[in-house]
């Protein structure tokens, strides 16, 4: 039987979020976590995981006893993440030294004697490492969550020192001639795939973040084996995970009160309600980015049942062109799954304008590109099956103009309204690696940290 109270319940079913209950119940907090059906709660761009956020990962683990961080690796298999472009094709190799190899290949700027001897270096893997561990101290240490600071630098490994600043400055450097704004489609790309943001405005100050993401190795986290096992922990610990739906809310004040659910429960009351995916839209609460909102609409092709099923590759390819970014239709994912091949074009969403009204043309746009990338014959594109993804891409914020100190856990403008009279709620926060400005999942399980206090 549920409780009446819970100092906080978690809405919605994520890897995220049942991590985040878990720490809660191991400081003895009564949570509930409702696994409401109604909610969508996908969030496949944070599935791909580099070093940084597996390390951090492992730290949580270690620091709180928390069984299935502890044994990440059995939930976690290399993965490959391509870019591809009418101009170049970036791919992600297994080692630090595979990514350094692939920038100084596709991009002259790196072509300098530092990185051509660093790629001979034995030390490669532990100088990434040692600057790694001080970025995460950095990162999270008191001075940047309180104030914004100065940007960190690398020390310790001249070679990594110089491909920050070689990265910051072409990333960085005003757009005068098309290939000018390659490194800024890579990292806007790769960004789509990693954490469902899509980047067009860079800082300074993330330059080391995206560069140590960039020359991380790659893998593809098992969501449904860990959200499995972090369950079965949090059940061991006493604490609640119900399969239900949220009937309806009791709203009093403009404040969320408690969920009247559909199951013999009834009402449920909380101290914290934290929200971790997005209501349908004919619910009582709705939750509003202030930023550009993206959806995927998917062409899916399914393979010959009568084929031997092999295990699908953790591979993602994300295609798009410099016509492309800045439109309505900016990029398109391409995954192999285990039924078949998903393509998702993402598709801004705009008030009266449904996803749907996009087939054509998103069509049109994929076509050539994913001809490109995949030796496909013609009549494949006649086998597709149509449908929209319910995934959800953000567009980041555009930097302060004036160049004002920008923290660096900075929140996202996110507002939960009542869907009837449109006002802004309390007693309910959005929670996820979305909820953090430009940091995606670092930003939030660092987030969850400071929460634990």
């Amino acid at each position: 039987m549920l409780k009446n109270r819970y100092e906080a319940v978690f809405w919605g079913r994520t890897p995220w979020g049942l991590l985040h209950a878990l720490l809660w119940r191991s400081r003895g907090r009564d949570v509930l976590v409702i696994d409401d059906l109604k909610l969508s709660t996908a969030s496949g761009g944070h599935r791909w995981l580099t070093q940084l956020e597996v390390q951090l990962l492992q730290e949580l683990g270690s620091r709180h006893n928390v069984t299935p961080l502890a044994s990440l690796d059995n939930f976690l298999r290399p993965a490959t993440i391509k870019i591809q472009t009418p101009q170049f094709q970036w791919v992600t190799g297994a080692s630090v030294r595979d990514n350094l190899r692939e920038f100084v290949r596709k991009f002259s700027v790196f072509q300098t004697p530092t990185l051509m001897a660093a790629l001979e270096s034995e030390t490669l893997d532990i100088d990434f490492l040692k600057v790694q561990k001080a970025f995460l101290d950095w990162f999270r240490s008191p001075l940047v969550r309180h104030r914004a600071a100065s940007n960190f630098t690398f020390t310790g490994a001249p070679w990594l020192a110089e491909f920050q600043r070689l990265f910051s400055e072409e990333l960085l450097r005003p757009y005068q001639k098309p290939q000018d704004g390659a490194l800024a489609q890579l990292v806007a790309a790769h960004s789509t795939v990693t954490g469902q943001v899509v980047k067009y405005a860079f800082s300074s100050y993330e330059a080391s973040y995206l560069a140590l993401r960039l020359l991380s190795p790659q893998w593809e986290l098992d969501e449904r084996w860990f959200e499995r096992e972090l369950s079965r922990e949090l059940i061991n610990l006493g604490a609640h995970i119900k399969r239900t739906r949220v009937q309806s809310w009791q709203l009093w004040d403009g404040k969320v009160e408690a969920a009247l659910l559909d199951s013999y429960e009834g009402v449920v009351a909380h101290d914290r309600l934290l929200m971790y995916g997005l209501p349908a839209t004919d619910g009582t609460l709705q939750c509003v980015f202030n930023s550009k909102v993206y959806r995927g609409l998917e062409s899916f092709w399914p393979e010959d049942p009568t084929q031997s099923l092999e295990e699908p590759k953790a591979e993602l390819v994300c295609l798009t062109a410099s016509r492309l970014m800045g439109t309505d239709i900016p990029m398109m994912l391409l995954e192999e799954l285990p039924k078949g091949t998903r393509l998702q074009v993402l598709v801004e969403e705009r008030p009266g304008a449904k996803p749907e009204f996009y087939v054509n043309e998103a069509l049109e746009l994929a076509r050539p590109l994913v001809t490109e990338a995949l030796d496909w014959p013609a009549d494949r594109w006649e086998k597709f099956q149509r449908g929209v993804s319910w995934d959800l891409w953000v567009e980041e914020a555009v930097e302060n103009s004036r160049g004002s100190a920008i923290s660096l856990h900075a929140k996202r403008s996110i507002n939960i309204i009542d869907r009837v009279d449109k006002r802004t709620l309390k007693g309910v926060q959005y929670w996820g690696p979305l909820m953090t400005e430009r940091f995606g999942l670092l930003g939030y399980l660092t987030e969850v940290l400071w929460d634990l206090n």
